[in-house]
């Protein structure tokens, strides 16, 4: 089922600002959308009231309003056009998956979006050079393989391929992972901690059948997110290869000097 519309909402739903109040009055509105939007009261495609509709009914100055719009729009919560209407947007997967290892389960949960699966095979294959070689494996050695399509709502975001150290994982064989996140699996059942990881990141071109999964088209543009994940101990656990939405997507990446 669709989560989108074309209504424009109306401000009466939102709470209060308070002048008096320490909190930046931009930054109250900013929170007061962006409510709506990740409790799915205000939908994707749904248009905004004009900036001067947001002044007149908060007593905003439009300076104000438009740093809260500017703000929304950045994160990918608004979609603002020259001459169009403020719309709201498809969420967008902000993640800090190059610094962290949370899954992409736990990011978006902890973005406050919604995330589900759709398992398109969990089976054992044989390993091909490449993954043998990721996972310290026998070329031709049994590893499993979870291939998954993400969602945040109703929307595709992330086409992914993970591969497991079979002696380690054979078990997850007989798991639903369509609502589970794998890594609380690995972590909860079978008590195993991805400790460290190597991850790498680059641009490249959906084929016809990953544009037909995440519903855009052939070559659209895309992030690839490879992966290899490893226990305290350096046994390489998994292996995975992510193509996110070039459109949705943004990757969060903290720099210290």
């Amino acid at each position: 089922m669709s989560t989108t519309s074309t209504a424009t909402v109306t401000l009466d739903e939102l709470g209060t600002i308070v002048e008096a109040s320490p909190i930046p009055l931009y930054f109250q509105l900013i929170k007061l959308i962006e409510e709506k939007i990740r409790a799915n009261k205000w939908l994707p495609g749904q248009s905004l009231p004009s900036e001067q509709a947001f002044c007149d009914h908060f007593g905003l100055s439009r300076t104000v309003v438009r740093q809260a719009f500017a703000d929304l729009e950045h994160r990918g919560l608004l979609k603002k056009r020259n001459g169009k209407k403020t719309t709201i947007s498809h969420p967008e997967y902000r993640g800090a998956l190059m610094q962290s290892l949370r899954g992409f389960h736990e990011e978006a949960e902890r973005g406050g979006q919604n995330p589900r699966t759709k398992v398109l095979e969990l089976k054992s294959i044989p390993a091909d050079a490449d993954v043998a070689r990721k996972l310290g494996v026998a070329e031709g050695a049994k590893v499993i393989l979870l291939t998954r399509v993400r969602y945040l709502g109703d929307v595709p975001e992330v086409f992914v391929k993970t591969y497991l150290n079979y002696e380690h994982c054979v078990s997850l064989l007989s798991e639903d992972f369509s609502d589970k996140s794998l890594y609380r699996v690995l972590d909860q059942k079978l008590g195993l901690v991805i400790a460290k990881g190597v991850r790498t990141i680059r641009a490249i071109a959906l084929n016809t059948r990953e544009a037909a999964l995440l519903k855009v088209k052939p070559k659209s543009p895309a992030l690839l997110l490879s992966s290899v994940g490893f226990l305290a101990d350096g046994t390489a656990l998994e292996y995975f290869v992510a193509k996110h939405r070039g459109d949705h997507t943004e990757f969060e990446v903290q720099l210290i000097r």
